[in-house]
């Protein structure tokens, strides 16, 4: 029996009196790359083709739709995933084709660009999500995009909103900065404003609204660092957001809380306080003033535990899940 730490040698030696010499044959000599400078020469390569292929997807990538039926002008609503998520999984959970022919509104979902990691992201802020530093503009594209769809003779161009889920939301803050005059309105959902609210100059404030639970693990209802990691820039506060944009929009401090609303049957009770202002934009806008509602759920904790739910593993955020056929 080999105890721990025998050697070859030892053996070899002692069973040479009955077999001969023993003779170890030295290991070929490997020629070229070793597994491990082959792996890291695939993975750089893979680098290469992403940066090089994918860093700016055409912008026919955003397919309009536009319910047939409809016999006026109809607004605009661009829908942005989540970190991981995509533009198909977004229509199909949210059933948006049936929505849009049933309530009359045309609809872009549109795909973000692929990482390193295989997810898709949106390059909105220095929080969230470019975080391979990928060369991407997404403010461009989505210009273009709505730029575009706008050509359709059947949609009102006084009439754009998006609609972003968390990376998706803040992209959705990020446009309201740069593309203001475009936009009607901006719905935000577990997202943050930007890191620097200084550096937010829009030619006119859109409407704002952020939807977000006070309990969310992962963009942090009272600000801090995405998936808690501190290496990122932090992200500013639902709250904060929200003030941010009512400063911005002329609002008087503190904005009014109008009612208590029961929104989701999940949670017990009312679980939902809408805060508004109304904007006095003055000469700040160039054009007559929008009332802002700045929207914050305060307890809807229901939020929080469906990215719970669907949550992936590493740093993938969850996917959309169709809650449809759920009973409360």
């Amino acid at each position: 029996m080999k105890r721990p730490g025998q050697s070859r040698a030892g053996l070899c030696l002692a069973a040479a009196s009955a077999l001969g010499a023993c003779h170890a044959e030295p290991p070929p000599e490997r020629s070229g790359p070793t597994p491990q400078q082959e792996a890291a020469a695939l993975l750089e390569q893979a680098r290469r083709d992403v940066e090089q292929d994918k860093t700016v997807p055409p912008a026919s990538a955003a397919t309009l739709e536009v319910p047939e039926s409809a016999a006026d002008r109809v607004p605009l609503i661009v829908f942005l995933h989540g970190l991981g998520g995509s533009g198909a999984e977004l229509r199909l959970g949210l059933h948006l084709k049936e929505l849009s022919d049933r309530l009359e509104f045309a609809f872009l979902a549109p795909d973000g660009l692929l990482d390193h990691s295989g997810r898709r992201f949106w390059n909105a802020s220095a929080s969230c999500c470019n975080f391979d530093q990928l060369s991407v503009d997404h403010i461009g594209l989505l210009r273009s995009w709505i730029q575009d769809a706008l050509k359709n003779p059947k949609l009102d161009p006084t009439r754009v909103y998006l609609v972003g889920y968390s990376n998706g939301g803040f992209l959705a803050h990020r446009a309201a900065c740069e593309l203001g005059s475009l936009l009607r309105g901006i719905f935000s959902i577990g997202g943050a404003g930007p890191n620097q609210p200084k550096s937010c100059h829009p030619d006119q404030v859109p409407q704002i609204v952020e939807i977000h639970a006070e309990d969310d693990a992962i963009v942090a209802f009272g600000g801090g660092y995405l998936f808690a990691d501190r290496s990122r820039p932090p992200h500013p506060s639902a709250e904060a957001t929200v003030r941010a944009w009512r400063k911005l929009a002329g609002c008087s401090e503190p904005a009014r809380v109008t009612r208590d609303l029961d929104l989701d049957p999940r949670i017990p009770g009312a679980e939902t306080q809408p805060a508004e202002c109304a904007g006095d934009l003055g000469e700040h806008s160039g054009a007559a003033a929008r009332p802002l509602s700045a929207t914050a759920a305060l307890r809807a904790r229901a939020a929080a535990a469906s990215r719970r739910d669907g949550l992936e593993a590493g740093l993938s955020e969850p996917r959309l899940e169709d809650r449809s056929s759920e009973k409360p």
